[in-house]
């Protein structure tokens, strides 16, 4: 097993928990301390404790970003910094995730050793289309979901895979996810644990309306379009929970599967399976 070396740290953090704040400033003097090359994001500067050994704008030059805050906060820092595919290490500060590692008094000496393995996480590509013009495009770590907004949620969903119709959804929404988002929204709709490290893309319906209607798990290669019928209510596109649009009328989603990866670090004795009985 290759160890990866880290030295030249970026540092992303969720200032809107209070509890991020004070760990982020003892973080990075730490991080400093140990002589670690330290960036961090602009809106960080005034959180810390000394600017000395510290470096603002995380880019190329980053061996690894060190994500503080939770699984939300990784999926932020996922997508802001997709296009560099720089090592993603998520510590939680606050409630346990599947995505990032609660901080120990050993992590930053780790870092130092090496002692960390990097996995490869699928993403996903979603095209708001409007015949054949993209009209925005969007990228996921977990999960596409097409919903309802309104009070009268329920909507009519037809999934079109590859050109060939899958089915018609009488249901509150569709939920499209990766592995990785596997153990998020879609798993509470009832949908399918996978490895976070496989490469598949799962449907699910939420709260669909008949008692037949399963998950499906699809490949990867597959193109996957969300076309809505009519309805009382406006039509949302959330994207891993924190980004999205509304669908217009004529317009559908297309997804599938990015040629971008998100390479998450994980402690060298990382057990999937162990982290699930945890949790679940």
């Amino acid at each position: 097993m290759i160890r990866p070396s880290f030295h030249r740290i970026g540092v992303v953090a969720n200032l809107q928990k209070e509890e991020v704040r004070p760990f982020l400033a003892e973080f990075v003097s730490s991080l400093v301390k140990e002589r670690f090359e330290v960036y961090v994001e602009p809106r960080m500067q005034p959180y810390l404790a000394s600017s000395e050994g510290v470096e603002v704008g995380i880019g190329r030059q980053c061996e690894v970003i060190v994500s503080l805050g939770g699984d939300g906060t990784i999926l932020f820092t996922a997508r802001q910094y997709a296009d560099l595919e720089i090592p993603i290490l998520g510590i939680n500060v606050g409630r346990l995730g599947f995505l990032a590692e609660t901080y120990k008094p050993d992590t930053i000496q780790r870092m130092k050793d090496g002692r960390f393995r990097i996995q490869n996480r699928m993403r996903v590509t979603a095209h708001l289309k409007e015949g054949d013009t993209v009209v925005q495009t969007f990228s996921a770590l977990n999960d596409v979901v097409v919903h309802g907004a309104g009070f009268s949620r329920m909507v009519n969903v037809r999934i079109v895979v590859d050109s060939r119709l899958l089915g018609k959804y009488r249901a509150d929404g569709v939920i499209i996810a990766t592995p990785t988002g596997s153990t998020a929204y879609s798993l509470s709709a009832g949908g399918p644990l996978m490895a976070p490290t496989m490469e598949a893309i799962v449907v699910t319906p939420l709260c669909p309306h008949t008692t037949n209607v399963r998950s499906l798990v699809l490949d990867p290669s597959e193109r996957i379009e969300a076309h809505v019928g009519a309805v009382r209510s406006k039509i949302t596109v959330t994207v891993d929970g924190q980004e999205g649009s509304y669908l217009g009328e004529g317009q559908y989603i297309l997804v599938e599967k990015s040629d971008k990866v998100t390479r998450l670090v994980v402690p060298e004795d990382y057990d999937y399976f162990s982290l699930l009985r945890e949790k679940l």
